[in-house]
């Protein structure tokens, strides 16, 4: 297993770049697109799911949670 291990990190190691070649390679205005294009589909993803899920009636635990809240203000 260790073996495995070594070679695994070897060969990650031999992949990676160093800070120098990082630093040569970023350029601002793409890092600075790349995020707000990962935003926007991070963002479009949540409103699709927000869209998709079923209402708030058709979930039993929304539902049991506001019988339970309605029952609890009528009492008072």
């Amino acid at each position: 297993m260790y073996n495995l291990e070594a070679a695994l990190i070897y060969h990650w190691h031999k992949k990676t770049l160093s800070d120098e070649e990082l630093l040569q390679m970023s350029n601002p205005g793409e890092v600075i697109a790349r995020a707000a294009i990962g935003f926007a589909i991070f963002a479009v993803m949540i409103l699709g799911l927000n869209l998709w899920a079923a209402p708030n009636d058709q979930r039993p635990q929304v539902a049991a949670a506001y019988h339970v809240q309605t029952m609890s203000a009528g009492k008072q």
